[in-house]
This record gives C-alpha cells, structure tokens and sequence, in this order.
C-alpha cells in the first residue's frame, strides 16, 4: 500500500490507492475518511456501488476512532449496522486514525466485513499501520485538500440558519466574508432607515472579525468620520457591490482617501438588503486588507450570493423572533405570561428571589358594572404603571385574569415589601386597589412552595382592608 500510494501525485489518489489494495486483499468494503468541518468526508470507497459522501464527525465507530486516536474493531456489528445498508449483511469492522502520534488524526480508515472475521484485534494492529503510512503520505502532498470555495459557500450558508440573533449572524457573516475572499479582516456597518428629508441615524458597527496575524483594520475604519464612513455606505446601499483594482497608487482613489490613510489597501464593499418591502435597516459590509490584492470577479459574485443569503436569514429571524414573543406575550397588557413565567420561577435562588402575588381588587364588580371594555382598560393601565415601578432586571408577569406576579431580585424581604409598596401607591395612583402577598425563596424550598405561600398571603391581605401589603408566613 505504501508504495503504490508513494507514486500518487495528489491525496485524492494516495486514498484511492490505498483502499483498491486493501479491498484487494480483503474483499471487503473499505473506505478513507477526511476530517472537514463538522464532518468525515469519504474521499475514497469501495466494495459498494453507491457509498455516502460524508458522515458526522462523531458517528459510530469511526467517531470514536477519531476521537480517541485509536484503532478499534466490532466482532459481529451486524446489530449496531442493522439496516444501514439493504441487503448487504454486516460482519466485522475494524477501523484505525490516520494519524503520526503525537499528531490529531486527519481521518480514518475503515473496513466492513461482511462476515465475521478471526482476531479483529489484530486487524486493528495491522491497519493502524497501514493509517500511520497514508497519513505520511498525504502530509508529503500537503495535507488534506482544501474545501473547495463552493463547499466554504455551502458551509457558511447552512451555518447561517443556526444564528439566533441579528448580532450573531453578522458575526457569521464577517468570518465568512474572510475565508472566503482570504483577505484579512470584514467589518458589518448599520443604521437605521429613515424618511427622506429627516437627519440621519448614525451609523454602528454590528459585527466584525480579523483573521489571526492581521492589522484589526475595522477598528481603525471605524474611527474615521462619520461622514467618510457615511458617503461610503450610501454609496454602496445605492449602487451595489464594488472592489478595489488593485495598487491604490497606481488608481484613482478619490473619495477614499481616509480609507487609504486608514492602512486599507484592498476593499471589498456589498449591500447587505432583506427582502422586506420597506427595510428597518441600511447595511453594508466592508472586507478589507493592508495588502494590495485584486480580487476576482467570481469572488465577488459568490460573496454577493452569501450576503443575500445572511439577509434572507435575518429576514426569518426576525419573523420567528416575532412569532415567538406574540407566543409569550400577553396580547392585552404586553407583559409575559405562564410559560416565560414557569422559566423565571425555576431560576429563583433561595434568599434574592422574591414573589409578589398581586390581585386587582374587586374586579369582578368592574367588569359586571362596566363592562369587559372597562376592565380590560384598567387591566392594561394597571400593568403599564406596575411595571413602571419596577427596576431594571425585575418583571412582571400576568398569570391570570386579574393576576399578576412580580418576581424580583432583592437582598432580603424588607427590600421586596417597599417595592410592594410601591405597587400599592401607584395601582391607588391609576384609580385602582391591589392586595399583594410577598415571599422571599427560603433555603431547601421549591419555587413553587414560595409562589404558594405568597398566594395565601395576597388572600389574606384581601381579607384585611387594612393591610393591602402582606409577608407570608
């Protein structure tokens, strides 16, 4: 194997080699795999017709190989390969890295017998070998092939459908924009849309990344003018993707000088545009260099299709935000209700966190004198100016009809009857009465025992006219 492998001018065909002899000697399916992102692709295959063209980097035996750096081999693996592929029957694996200790494995290799052989263990010896010597061979080529810029794209792409937020997603996109293009650095810069005629909103970087080695070129961009960074934007939000030619010595720079000045030496600039009619936001990305470096139409254009993608991408983000918080808002008051509430209590530590159970008084009265139109009016009042009683970091919750719960942060329970108070004053203040019942986690004691004894106490403050605040017991 080692010397038909030696006389392969490329990885691709030093893998081929070694699983024709393997397969010649064995008969059995053989295949090499190659450690890609988040992946083993299977860069040669034999002894089926059709063979799958990559597998999880953590599947089955061949990610337990790769993980521990070992070689292993399965007696009977006709149960663990039950039905992985029709009518082939399974009987021993043995696969070994592709590794030079102390090196990580590059890969695998690995055999499928579809019998069940004598002594796996030292097939296992024996192909650990074989794994040691392709390894050899393929660092002599250069390593593992390069993803091709269609795979990076595709990676990227599907990475991007991951991001849950607008800021992480330009994150994405920034390092993407630098391994695609191999230029240093990408910065994400954003403002807000505005009427014509109104003054603009100032623009922010949302995102940037700077490959390891690099001038943190965003940084110094960043600092030029507003109005240079401004102009720049403008110009490619209106008139779409441009690229620099090259030397800037040798080319017109007019307009861009403070970008030169800046250290920048190659630019790459693109509209970052949602597919919404009328877009909240003006984005562009700019990918930067301290060389001069021209850069090829073609990367231009695969560059254009991924920032169409990210903005495909926020455009749904965006819309399952949205689904999401009309999921947990209450559509009446627009506070949070039950299921946001059930997540807060189970994150109440004993002895800071406090409940307060808080009832509108008497609001049954309201709605069969008034009217639902009545109550629901004094419900969204109430909780509007409720929570505007609260602190940063506290939150009120509707739990029911006309229930609301306040969980709070607070040193002791002095400090969560004040606030209490304080809800008392400013409900009396909208022209309402509330009874409220608070209870500070106790040490060993579930949440939901310390949202109990703060219902109990609520009731027994709407008993007592006089106390519309009460501790619990």
């Amino acid at each position: 194997m080692a010397e038909v492998a030696a006389g392969c001018d490329s990885v691709a065909r030093a893998c081929n080699a070694a699983v024709s002899v393997l397969h010649g000697h064995t008969g059995a399916a053989v295949d090499v795999l190659l450690l890609s992102p988040g992946q083993l692709s299977v860069v040669a295959f034999s002894g089926a017709w059709q063979a799958p063209t990559a597998v999880p980097s953590h599947y089955g035996v061949v990610g337990h190989v790769l993980a521990t750096g070992r070689p292993a081999a399965i007696d009977d693996a006709s149960i663990a390969y039950a039905g992985l592929h029709a009518g082939r029957p399974v009987g021993s694996v043995v696969c070994a890295p592709l590794s030079e200790p102390p090196d990580l494995p590059i890969g695998v290799v690995n055999i499928e017998f579809d019998h069940v052989v004598d002594d796996p263990a030292t097939w296992a010896e024996e192909l650990a070998e074989v794994g040691r010597r392709l390894r050899q061979r393929i660092d002599e080529l250069g390593g593992p092939p390069a993803e091709s810029r269609a795979e990076l794209l595709l990676r990227h792409t599907l990475g991007f459908a991951t991001a849950h937020s607008g800021v992480e997603l330009a994150e994405m996109a920034c390092r993407a924009a630098v391994e695609l293009t191999g230029l240093g650095s990408a910065t994400v810069l954003t403002r807000r849309s505005t009427p014509p005629g109104q003054p603009r909103h100032p623009l922010r970087q949302s995102a940037a990344f700077t490959a390891a080695g690099t001038r943190d070129l965003p940084t110094e961009v960043t600092e030029l003018p507003a109005t240079v960074l401004s102009a720049l934007v403008d110009a490619v939000c209106r008139h779409g993707a441009s690229r620099t030619l090259g030397d800037p010595d040798g080319e017109d720079v007019r307009g861009f000088e403070p970008l030169v000045q800046a250290g920048v030496h190659t630019l790459l600039a693109f509209p970052v545009r949602g597919t919404a009619p009328d877009p909240r936001l003006e984005v562009a990305m700019l990918v930067l260099d301290e060389l001069e470096m021209r850069v090829d139409p073609g990367t231009v254009t695969v560059l254009e299709l991924l920032m169409a993608n990210a903005a495909e991408c926020y455009d749904r983000l965006g819309t399952l935000q949205q689904m999401q918080a009309l999921a947990e808002t209450d559509p009446l008051t627009g506070l949070r209700h039950v299921g946001p509430f059930t997540e807060r209590l189970a994150a109440a530590r004993a002895g800071r966190t406090a409940l307060l159970v808080i009832d509108v008084d008497n609001f049954k009265q309201i709605n069969d004198r008034l009217g639902h139109a009545a109550g629901d009016k004094v419900l969204v009042e109430l909780a509007a100016a409720m929570r505007e009683c609260l602190r940063q970091g506290d939150e009120l919750f509707r739990v029911g009809g006309d229930e609301f719960v306040a969980v709070l942060e607070v040193r002791d329970g002095a400090e969560a009857v004040r606030i209490a108070d304080r809800l008392v004053a400013a409900a009396r203040d909208n022209g309402s009465a509330v009874s409220v019942g608070v209870a500070l986690r106790r040490p060993g004691e579930s949440a939901e025992t310390t949202l109990g004894r703060a219902d109990r106490a609520m009731y027994t403050a709407k008993q007592d006219p006089q106390y519309a605040v009460r501790p619990a017991e």
